[in-house]
């Protein structure tokens, strides 16, 4: 069956809600995976006041459904974040991680940002493989993160 992918900004409030669902997921996968709580990143507050503190949400979707999504947050005056990439199992198989980094590159550029940071786990070995095919390289770790695990890049844009 032929699916029809799109990637787009989340405007609307339906949208917008869809990446905050996809968010949450990701956040319950992640520290899964780890065996650690990411709340010194201030997840409270993110979710509480979502999305206020992102400067875009990312939202991609197989046949209208919602399926995956990534915010690009401020950092410093011309420095931004890639944060929260997440494909729910059933948007696997479309390049979306893929897709949505590029798409999140483009509208950092768009916004005036010189460099985007993110930070992930080695063992995450598909995102890893995106952020090397794009440019990222390996940072020094930028923020402060109780977990000795994470792997800190940075790509000029």
């Amino acid at each position: 069956m032929y699916s029809s992918v799109t990637i787009g900004i989340a405007r609307s409030p339906d949208d917008i809600a869809a990446v905050k669902d996809i968010f949450l997921e990701y956040l319950s996968f992640i520290e899964d995976y780890l065996g650690e709580s990411l709340n010194f990143q201030g997840t409270e507050k993110e979710f509480s006041n979502f999305p206020d503190s992102y400067d875009a949400l990312i939202l991609a979707k197989i046949n209208g459904e919602a399926v995956a999504a990534c915010g690009l947050k401020p950092f410093k005056s011309d420095i931004c974040e890639l944060k929260r990439l997440y494909s729910r199992p059933d948007g696997r198989g479309h390049q979306l991680g893929l897709k949505l980094t590029k798409a999140t590159i483009v509208e950092a550029r768009k916004q005036g940002y010189k460099k985007m940071y993110l930070d992930t786990d080695r063992g995450l070995t598909h995102a890893n493989a995106i952020y090397e095919s794009l440019g990222f390289e390996d940072i020094e770790r930028y923020y402060d993160n109780p977990m000795g695990c994470s792997r800190y890049m940075s790509l000029k844009i």
